[in-house]
């Protein structure tokens, strides 16, 4: 089993392919907070540490500096890429209807009954193939994001944020210029990053989700425990996403092409499903590949500080961004589900 393939694994979406029920409740804290649970937290803080020294000295001292300015041009490209992916995706989703008869709003285990829906996604991948038409795309988004929520719950669609970050995208990617053009990649890049650190949490709350995958992917456990792995799993992706969110130097641009390759290997591994429910995620990580992170990512750079400084910076919003979520994710089921 190649460490590829194990990665694959920890990245991959369990909700798609495994028996799971959001209502239960998660994991006792007292249980998930245990002796393993703080190695790996301490291993991922070095983890951290080292990714945002090199980040930030790579950034100071301006290597490969103007090669990333010249991408950071690259918007209208990016723009295309991203209308083109979505009208692939939705168009995808209504094809799988026509062929499996199975339709779901904007991920595979969120199933509808309703025919409607696959005509919607027709009309709006059909759109999205117009740059003049995004607007409308952007809408369709949300209205499938709101009508997953009325059957789903908020709190299971929280997994998908990257979609809130879409639809506001494609709203705004008609505007040629301005603070409106740059929001819409402001608010995607964050969409995705919180789909990715929500997610994490899952990992630590929920393990048990994902066992029946493991014990179908033995090789993949490296000799580790299920509820080992899970944990280690969980880590990786916050950390990734976290890395993603914060980087500022070329990079986090190599992050973001490594996790790309990921999810695309993820599709030999676990079919056209697990291609239609990543697309947009691919196809975003190729856009930070390209582009790289707005302006708005300027506001983490202490320049009259040390490089030492900076990382014990990032050091402490990581802390902040764990237990937030941590936090919020314990907290919303509680609220939603418990109360």
């Amino acid at each position: 089993m190649t460490q590829t393939e194990i990665a694959t694994l920890i990245f991959a979406h369990v909700k798609w392919f495994a028996v799971f029920d959001v209502h239960a409740a998660p994991k006792k804290i007292g249980e998930v907070l245990n002796g393993q649970f703080i190695k790996f937290f301490l291993s991922s803080v070095a983890a951290v540490c080292a990714f945002f020294w090199a980040d930030r000295t790579v950034y100071r001292r301006g290597i490969l500096r103007a090669f990333d300015a010249r991408l950071k041009r690259l918007d209208d490209l990016s723009v295309l890429i991203l209308r083109l992916s979505a009208a692939i995706f939705l168009i995808s989703l209504w094809a799988w209807y026509e062929a499996y008869g199975t339709a779901f709003y904007i991920t595979p285990e969120l199933r509808t009954p309703s025919a409607y829906v696959p005509w919607l996604q027709l009309a709006l991948g059909l759109c999205a193939l117009f740059r003049r038409s995004l607007p409308a795309v952007g809408l369709g988004i949300f209205a499938l994001y709101g009508l997953a929520i009325r059957d789903y719950g908020l709190f299971h669609l929280l997994d998908y944020t990257i979609f809130v970050g879409l639809g506001y995208f494609f709203i705004v990617a008609t505007i040629k210029r301005g603070k409106w053009r740059q929001s819409g990649f402001i608010v995607l890049f964050a969409g995705t990053g919180i789909t990715l650190l929500w997610a994490a949490m899952e990992k630590f709350a929920y393990p048990d989700w994902s066992y029946t995958m493991l014990r179908s992917h033995p090789g993949m456990l490296m000799g580790l425990q299920p509820e080992t792995f899970m944990v280690l799993a969980g880590f990786v992706e916050f950390g990734v996403a976290f890395i993603l969110l914060g980087a500022v130097s070329i990079a986090g641009r190599v992050v973001a092409l490594v996790f790309q390759a990921i999810f695309m290997l993820a599709i030999f591994e676990f079919g056209p499903l697990d291609a239609i429910g990543h697309l947009m995620i691919i196809a975003i990580l190729f856009v930070l590949f390209l582009r790289g992170p707005t302006s708005a990512r300027e506001i983490l750079v202490l320049r009259e500080k040390s490089v030492a400084m900076e990382m014990y910076f990032m050091l402490g919003l990581y802390f902040l961004a764990f237990v937030m979520i941590f936090i919020a994710y314990y907290g919303l089921h509680a609220v939603l589900y418990r109360a």
